[in-house]
């Protein structure tokens, strides 16, 4: 699969203009929709008839179409969204079972390792998106449950519209949350007690909990207006220099789970080589002729990687 040429005119207002077609290299996906355009790449949840549950499918493919947009010159940022009235509705619960029937025959410790097996698979599929190199704006509309919560934490910047609707449902199901919620979701919003209330109880709340709490950044008055606002932050965004942006991406996630110390050596060996692209140069020109910069896009990855 190659990756997808820039589609140019979007249009100022959302991804209205986008066309509906995956481009070329995102094709073939059915529980996924992809489109790109002025340097970002549209990812759409599509799987409206099980409310977008995160099925083994939906994460296969969900995984691949991310491994394109991470390597594609003609996407810089990532908005991720969803069809239908529901962002996600979880894990889907009839795989779940089908889990509980695998490895029956075997003993408690080899049947530990199958079910070992699946939990990391998730794992890794959710840490994937925090593993872009490319910043991901989660675009929540309608109900967030569980797998949501696990995905949007995962992301860089959180929107939603102001009838979204979140829960961490594991413990209602009988459930730890194991893929990352209890992990990020206190890092993402700062206040341990608040995180607790929410495992603990499995409750629903609401977007203007969601935004007290720094969930989100922003709540937006309709679905409409949530992709709109979504598509003019990662134009912003995307008119930064993706050498950058990517640095940047990179240094707040190590900085996060390292000192301080850590963090500032972390950045310097970025910067020792990224401070020798042209991208600084571009910038100071374009501020000294009042104009907007032009950052060359990053490069294709190489052709060994496929080897």
């Amino acid at each position: 699969l190659e990756p997808a040429r820039r589609v140019k005119g979007e249009g100022r207002g959302g991804f209205g203009a986008m066309s509906e077609t995956s481009p070329e290299g995102y094709a073939g996906f059915e529980l996924v929709k992809v489109s790109v355009g002025d340097g970002v790449g549209h990812l759409r949840l599509a799987n409206v008839a099980s409310k977008n549950a995160v099925s083994f499918r939906l994460r296969h493919e969900v995984s691949a179409c991310l491994s394109l947009l991470a390597v594609d010159p003609a996407v810089r940022v990532v908005v991720l969204s969803a069809e239908g009235k529901v962002f996600s509705a979880g894990i889907d619960i009839t795989e779940l079972g089908m889990l509980g029937a695998e490895g029956a025959s075997l003993d408690p410790g080899r049947r530990a390792m199958v079910i070992a097996d699946f939990v990391r698979g998730f794992q890794d599929f959710v840490t994937a998106f925090e593993r872009c190199p490319k910043p991901i704006v989660a675009a929540v509309h309608g109900p967030c449950i569980g797998a949501g919560i696990d995905i949007i934490t995962a992301c860089d910047m959180r929107l939603c519209s102001k009838e979204a609707v979140f829960s961490v449902r594991e413990a209602k199901v009988g459930l730890a949350a194991d893929v990352g919620t209890l992990q990020r979701l206190p890092k993402v919003v700062g206040c341990d007690s608040w995180v607790r209330d929410l495992a603990f109880t499995g409750r629903d709340f609401g977007s203007e909990e969601a935004l007290r709490h720094g969930l989100v950044q922003e709540v937006l008055a309709s679905p409409e207006a949530l992709l709109e606002r979504a598509a003019a932050l990662a134009r912003q965004i995307a008119a930064n220099s993706p050498l950058a942006v990517a640095a940047t991406k990179a240094s707040l996630n190590y900085s996060r789970d390292h000192s301080v110390a850590e963090g500032l050596e972390h950045i310097l060996l970025v910067n020792q080589v990224n401070l020798q692209a042209p991208d600084t140069m571009v910038a100071a020109q374009a501020f000294l002729a009042k104009k907007s910069p032009s950052f060359p896009d990053l490069p294709k990855p190489s052709s060994l990687s496929k080897l």
